[in-house]
């Protein structure tokens, strides 16, 4: 059995989440010692992999649980009576387990309103877990909010989504909502060393935290890398060598300095081809740009003489503290995108873009003024972005007495492109066309900045007052923008900039 089953959290204590661990005891201890003021549904929300299904059947267990000792101490299942060990084995008759990507129609919800009016057969409730419930159709949502509404004394919801925005309202405000979080490097080191000691595995603790940071705050993953590592040590120690063998740590350290080089140097192509680089060599890219959000942070940190670690190490000067400051409020957003596009490297690419032209947009950093000239972007967002840090504090304070306003983005004082002049032969000048792309992006911005990051690295190849044609030398850029959203987005801002409607066509850069 592989590891993430054959290791699954049995009790509350079992659990490695703080948080999870004392709400839990919490809500227990307070619904009394035969559990009668306990909610009658549960919403549990939050990434894959962190053990809503494992803390649903926990539940299932305390309350069904017959061999233990009413007390307003003790709410641990003993996993050792019929009902604790048929909820554990799955055989329970009482305890049912739906998969609402499967059964998301209102023909099973009515099958579940009709069936749950009878008693349960030897458990003292009978439980209902639904997983993945935001897949539920509409109907199938209002069938199930009557239910929820004024449910037998003997039933119980557990209710379980990755996607908590998809639930109606009306069930969320009748549910218990228990928010899982991601795991942190602790908890993980928690959860793979309870594994390491019962499967005998030879490894160090140091290895152990490289594994969390891998796993990416789930605990599913990372017990899946934690069981491909042992199967690759085959009983020999797992050493940082085979980590590195097996993830291509090696190729993230040494391509560290070569992607901040070109971010210091604004070097779109280099960035980019490097990304192309480590995707081909089977590099998870949102692993190496996690690595250098952190280096940036650790250099960012050790310039104001605060000594953290770092797995990767960068010699960088040309990089200001409010240029780092904004790179790094891009990574987050990128890292965030990442996991909802089906190309994990296009909001990393959209990012390289969007940095390496703004210089050109009159977005830079402005050293004399203490101001990155973008948004406001100031030393107090690195004082809301890394904590209260008594050095940060001192240099905050020095800084912000000498900071100047910030300029507004270059462009933003033009003359609207309307009461700009075409030449006598009708076409438009130069400096029409040049304020008129500086306009739309500026615009687009203000809509999405996605869509604006890509026209950042376009050109207009031909615009004749009815067509407008955007050249790109990207294929992902071609596609991005002619997504009918952004296409409809554009053709909006255009004709609030010019008057009338236009016609906009993305063309391939011949090469």
């Amino acid at each position: 059995m592989v590891f993430y089953r054959k290791y699954r959290p049995q009790t509350i204590t079992d659990l490695d989440s703080v948080s999870l661990r004392e709400t839990l005891h919490a809500i227990l201890l307070k619904a009394g010692p035969s559990f009668d003021a306990l909610p009658h549904a549960f919403l549990f929300t939050g990434p894959k992999g962190l053990g809503k299904t494992s803390t649903a059947r926990i539940i299932a267990k305390i309350v069904n649980c017959i061999g233990r000792e009413p007390s307003k101490e003790n709410v641990e299942p003993c996993n050792d009576c019929d009902q604790c060990k048929s909820i554990t084995n799955g055989s329970n008759l009482d305890i049912l387990e739906i998969d609402a990507a499967s059964n998301r129609g209102i023909d099973e919800i009515r099958d579940l309103k009709d069936k749950i009016r009878l008693a349960p057969s030897a458990a003292h409730k009978k439980i209902y877990i639904i997983d993945e419930v935001h897949m539920l159709t509409t109907e199938a949502f209002n069938a199930l909010l009557k239910t929820l509404e004024e449910p037998p004394s003997h039933a119980l919801f557990m209710l379980c989504t990755t996607e908590p925005q998809k639930v109606p309202q009306t069930i969320l405000s009748r549910c218990f909502h228990i928010p899982f979080h991601f795991a942190t490097e602790e908890e993980l080191v928690r959860s793979f060393t309870r594994i390491v000691k019962s499967e005998g595995i030879i490894v160090d603790q140091e290895i152990l935290k490289t594994i969390a940071k891998l796993a990416d705050g789930g605990f599913r993953d990372g017990a899946k890398i934690l069981e491909e590592l042992a199967a690759h040590a085959d009983g020999k120690k797992i050493t940082k060598e085979l980590i590195e063998e097996k993830y291509k740590v090696t190729s993230v350290a040494a391509n560290m300095q070569a992607i901040v080089t070109f971010l210091e140097n604004r070097d779109v192509k280099g960035a980019i081809s490097l990304i192309a680089s480590l995707h081909d060599q089977g590099v998870d890219v949102s692993y190496f740009f996690q690595q250098l959000m952190e280096t940036m942070h650790v250099l960012l940190l050790s310039r104001m003489g605060v000594e953290e670690s770092s797995k990767f190490k960068v010699q960088s000067s040309k990089l200001s503290n409010e240029e780092i400051i904004y790179l790094l409020q891009l990574l987050a957003k990128a890292y965030t995108d990442a996991k909802y596009t089906v190309l994990p490297q296009l909001p990393y690419e959209i990012l390289i873009i969007q940095w390496c032209q703004e210089k050109e947009s009159g977005v830079a950093a402005a050293p004399d003024t203490g101001v990155y000239e973008k948004e406001g972007v100031t030393i107090p967002s690195l004082k809301r972005k890394i904590g209260n840090i008594e050095k940060a504090k001192a240099m905050y304070a020095d800084t912000k007495a000498k900071t100047k306003p910030a300029k507004k983005e270059e462009g933003m004082n033009e003359p609207p492109v309307t009461l700009l002049q075409y030449t006598a032969n009708g076409k438009p000048t130069q400096e029409w066309m040049d304020t008129f792309w500086k306009s739309l992006i500026l615009r687009t911005k203000e809509h999405n900045h996605s869509v604006a990051g890509v026209l950042r690295g376009c050109v207009v190849r031909s615009y004749d007052g009815k067509a407008l044609v955007i050249e790109t030398a990207y294929k992902f850029h071609k596609e991005k923008l002619d997504d009918l959203k952004a296409k409809t987005l554009l053709e909006n801002v255009c004709k609030d900039l010019i008057g009338n409607s236009i016609t906009i066509t993305v063309e391939l850069k011949s090469k």
